[in-house]
């Protein structure tokens, strides 16, 4: 058995020590390697989000603009529907003889108020005023009935004939159409094959 000095087993423990060293230097320098990697990764990841966040916004302003522009198009829609029907009836349903006057979005002053009138059908004894709507509700049926109190104030050529309130979508829920009826409005809504008076038969045997 060779004979072993202190010098040589300081020589071994001091290898064997810069061994350790040189292992743990790299196993730091791989951590700091993965840490800077982890950072880096994080630094792209908050960017993509603050990215993705801007995108949602931005897509979410394009998104209320597509429906404002949608809500603003099945409204005219709808009134576009709604007006030859109402001219359709004045000589079918309620017998005019002869149309004076047929007119879409009229706007009158009168002592400083502004009122809008979405279809509008005179005849010799008898004014058509229409009312469209693509989202029906009680509070619209309440809204036309106070504009119909205030219609000879913004046409009063026409004081003295006969008022007949049409109020149109293309479906109305039972429950507006009787409030419609209550207030003695037409409620014309899309039937099987086009658009008719649902509360006809009630408002005019009311009428007598």
């Amino acid at each position: 058995m060779p004979y072993v000095t202190i010098e040589d087993r300081v020589d071994r423990v001091e290898g064997l020590f810069g061994k350790f060293m040189a292992e743990m230097a790299a196993i730091n320098q791989r951590g700091d390697e993965r840490q800077k990697a982890a950072e880096e990764r994080m630094v792209r990841f908050e960017q993509e989000m603050r990215e993705f966040k801007a995108e949602m916004r931005a897509s979410k302003r394009e998104l209320d603009k597509k429906w404002g522009d949608l809500a603003n198009k099945m409204g005219t829609i709808i009134e576009d529907i709604l007006a030859p029907n109402v001219r359709r009836l004045a000589v079918e349903h309620f017998g005019f003889p002869v149309i004076e006057l047929f007119a879409l979005r009229v706007t009158r002053r009168q002592q400083g108020n502004e009122g809008e009138f979405d279809t509008l059908v005179v005849g010799p004894d008898t004014v058509i005023l229409g009312e469209a709507k693509s989202t029906p509700s009680v509070e619209y049926a309440d809204e036309f009935a106070a504009k119909l109190k205030v219609f000879f104030d913004y046409f009063p050529e026409y004081r003295g004939r006969r008022l007949v309130a049409v109020f149109g979508s293309w479906a109305i829920p039972d429950v507006v159409v009787e409030r419609l009826t209550a207030h003695r409005i037409y409620a014309m809504r899309m039937g099987e094959d086009t658009m008719e008076l649902a509360n006809a038969r009630a408002l005019e045997e009311a009428r007598g």
